[in-house]
């Protein structure tokens, strides 16, 4: 069979078909080119807000970070602002209660000055009238006359009492320190006190065995535990026995001071409840105890049954442990007179009394003696004639007792006399003056005993070539 012929005709309306299809399916790809090209750029788009919403979203946790770094910082310093203002407040309330305690003190001192004043002046004031009442009666006046002087002089111990009191609590209260036994100071302090305790058939007993030594100043000491007695002494019945009790506690002494009825009590199987007792209260002695115990580095205190007016005394002191180990030595005062050569003594002085009994005593000691009541006499002594020691009051008429040895000490031949103040100020400024004028050593009057036997001593070591005058050395505080 023969094909059929191509036709040109049959050919044109497909090239029309698949043309038309062609272009339906450009059309198509297009519009799908156009949207995938839409949807592509808000891809971008949408990146781009991501990306800038990241970045946002960094910057704000950054901020926050320093935010909260700051905030830590604030949280810090707020605290360490209220524990500053916790310790401003403590400090400030503590200022507070310290102000209160020192205001009570202060009051309750004042009171008892005002106290102490009156008991001298009413029997001066009483004394005054009597004077008035009894022109006529020459006994009588005799009587009120002593009554007045009596209480002058206690007048003038309450003055010197203030004016100790004022020079230990200033910021220059020096003590003469030295190591020492307390029993023979106790012992020696009943023995002084007994004048005063026989009128009231009262006696002082003292228990001080096997105590350590201590070191400070065996006077004051002295003193401080005679203030205490002499208070007790005041509140206690007639008869009455009062006791001083010595204990070793640890690195420390414990002095109790009270009525042996009041100890026996507080000893027994039931103690009566006692309350505390403000010292300052207690008038100038106790003050002056108080006093004396702050500059030995120990404390007082004062105890009594409630509503009584008798107090009790604990006075402790510090054993200084340079001394703690050392063997318990006695130390009564040895004079210097057994065997030992006589000392050639000047004594220069203008009051007559205290040159006699001073004088007569150094004589009973086997020294010979000298005596002069002026500066002038004195230079003229020492340098006419040189003693192995002497000792020089500064307040004398004509030369007080400094320019005196200035110009003692301006003599050759006087190099070896050992020079001693005696004078009854004991201030700072006081023994600097006597130290650079050239004294070897410095007597507050009234002096002890044992300070004397140290000069004599000195002065027998100058005399034997052991050593050269000129250590300044002062034998009690002022």
């Amino acid at each position: 069979m023969a094909a059929a012929p191509f036709r040109r005709e049959s050919v044109i309306p497909i090239l029309i078909l698949l043309c038309v299809a062609l272009a339906a399916f450009v059309v198509v790809l297009a519009a799908r080119l156009r949207s995938a090209a839409s949807h592509i750029a808000e891809l971008r788009a949408q990146r781009d807000r991501d990306v800038e919403t990241l970045a946002k979203s960094r910057q704000e946790a950054l901020q926050r970070s320093s935010m909260d770094d700051e905030l830590q910082r604030v949280q810090t310093a707020l605290s360490d602002a209220q524990a500053a203002l916790a310790t401003v407040r403590a400090e400030r309330d503590t200022a507070i209660r310290d102000a209160e305690v020192a205001h009570s003190q202060r009051h309750a001192f004042l009171a008892g000055l005002a106290h102490d004043l009156r008991n001298p002046l009413a029997p001066l004031s009483n004394g005054i009238e009597l004077l008035r009442l009894t022109d006529n009666d020459p006994a009588g006046r005799l009587r009120t006359r002593g009554i007045m002087e009596r209480q002058v002089g206690n007048l003038m111990r309450i003055a010197d009492e203030l004016s100790d009191l004022a020079r230990l609590s200033g910021t220059h209260a020096t003590l003469q320190q030295g190591s020492f036994d307390l029993g023979p100071v106790l012992h020696g302090l009943a023995e002084r006190m007994a004048p005063a305790l026989k009128p009231q058939e009262m006696t002082l007993q003292v228990d001080a065995q096997a105590l350590p030594r201590l070191r400070g100043d065996a006077q004051r000491i002295a003193q401080a535990v005679g203030h205490l007695v002499d208070d007790i002494l005041r509140h206690t019945e007639r008869g009455s026995a009062i006791r001083i009790v010595a204990s070793t506690d640890g690195q420390a002494v414990a002095l109790t001071v009270g009525s042996a009825a009041d100890l026996d009590e507080a000893a027994g199987s039931a103690p009566p409840p006692l309350e505390d007792v403000d010292v300052a209260a207690l008038g100038l002695g106790v003050a002056l105890a108080y006093q004396l115990a702050l500059l030995h580095g120990g404390r007082l205190q004062g105890k009594r049954p409630p509503g009584a007016r008798r107090a009790r005394f604990t006075l402790t002191l510090p054993v200084d442990a340079r001394v703690a180990a050392e063997t318990q030595a006695s130390t009564a005062p040895a004079l210097p007179v057994n065997g030992e050569p006589a000392l050639a003594v000047l004594l220069a002085d203008d009051n007559v009394d205290f040159s006699h009994s001073f004088g007569t005593m150094l004589e009973l000691l086997g020294h010979h003696v000298e005596v002069v009541h002026d500066g002038l006499s004195a230079v003229a002594a020492i340098v006419g004639s040189p003693p192995d020691i002497a000792f020089v009051d500064i307040g004398m008429p004509s030369l007080d007792g400094v320019e005196t040895v200035r110009r003692v000490r301006g003599q050759g031949n006087t190099q070896d006399v050992l020079l001693v103040a005696v004078t009854g100020r004991g201030g700072a400024e006081d023994r600097a003056r006597a130290a650079e004028a050239g004294f070897d050593r410095y007597l507050v009057k009234p002096f002890a005993m044992q300070d004397v036997r140290d000069a004599l001593d000195a002065a027998h070591a100058v005399r034997s070539g052991g050593r050269a005058p000129g250590s300044f050395a002062s034998s009690q505080a002022g």
